[in-house]
């Protein structure tokens, strides 16, 4: 059985174990307090990850034989709601987000680039439940970019704000 945040004994979850255990590897290595919210299996080796604050790829190791971070973004990064992609058999997810300053080549550049991640999920219930959770995340964590009673939201009327 798993105890949810109200402390609230509920059923066993499997799924949610999975996750749960998923999210343990990946903070292994990193210095995270996140909470999972919710996952999809991408292939055998590599699961798309939704915590409270961030949204990451994982991919499995067989060498190291572990999970490892293959990007992560923080929801305050991410500066496009996330779409479906529906072209042909693929099914996925686009949004856009900027890459961290400091990893990688970004950090020779001043400006923060933007980078568009798409993933591609298994069936469309998985694509719509994933885009659903993501979409619900962003807008508890950037409530002045998502509102959503207001029509002419900031999310229309321009990529980014501050």
């Amino acid at each position: 059985k798993q105890w949810y945040q109200r402390r609230v004994r509920g059923p066993y979850n499997s799924k949610q174990s999975e996750g749960k255990y998923l999210l343990q590897q990946a903070k292994s290595s990193t210095q995270w307090a996140d909470e999972y919210f919710h996952h999809s299996c991408l292939s055998k080796k590599s699961v798309f990850l939704l915590t409270d604050n961030r949204c990451l790829l994982l991919q499995y190791d067989d060498i190291l034989n572990h999970w490892k971070v293959e990007w992560s973004h923080v929801y305050n990064e991410i500066v496009k709601v996330p779409e479906v992609l529906d072209e042909g058999d693929g099914l996925g997810i686009v949004f856009s987000a900027y890459m961290d300053p400091n990893v990688g080549f970004s950090k020779f550049f001043k400006e923060r680039r933007k980078k568009t991640r798409i993933i591609i999920l298994q069936s469309r219930l998985e694509t719509q439940k994933m885009t659903e959770r993501m979409t619900e995340l962003l807008r508890r964590t950037n409530k002045k970019r998502f509102n959503e009673d207001d029509n002419e939201s900031c999310w229309n009327k321009c990529c980014r704000c501050l």
